[in-house]
């Protein structure tokens, strides 16, 4: 059980506030804790729930973070000057 020890407040729209306070009723919860829910999935997961953001965005910026991933070691190994010559790597690889 975590302990509840800072305040968070955002500004919303006060007709989308009061159709999800309504439906959180409905559920028999509260507000702080479906938004304390999402906070301790976000960190449990390390990213956003998928449910909660547009998934179009959501999976470009995952192959846009997979393709830096992919690029950046041997960029770093570049700048570093770990780098082989083409004789080096055509008799590594042939």
């Amino acid at each position: 059980m975590l302990i509840k020890n800072q305040q968070f407040s955002f500004l919303t729209n006060d007709e989308l506030l009061a159709k999800a306070q309504k439906i959180a009723a409905f559920e028999h919860l509260d507000m702080a804790t479906i938004l304390n829910s999402v906070l301790e999935k976000m960190v449990a997961h390390g990213e956003v729930p998928t449910d909660l953001v547009d998934e179009k965005y959501k999976r470009r910026d995952k192959i846009i973070q997979s393709l830096y991933d992919e690029i950046e070691p041997g960029y770093q190994d570049y700048k570093n000057g770990r780098v082989l010559g083409i004789g080096q790597t055509f008799s590594k690889y042939g």
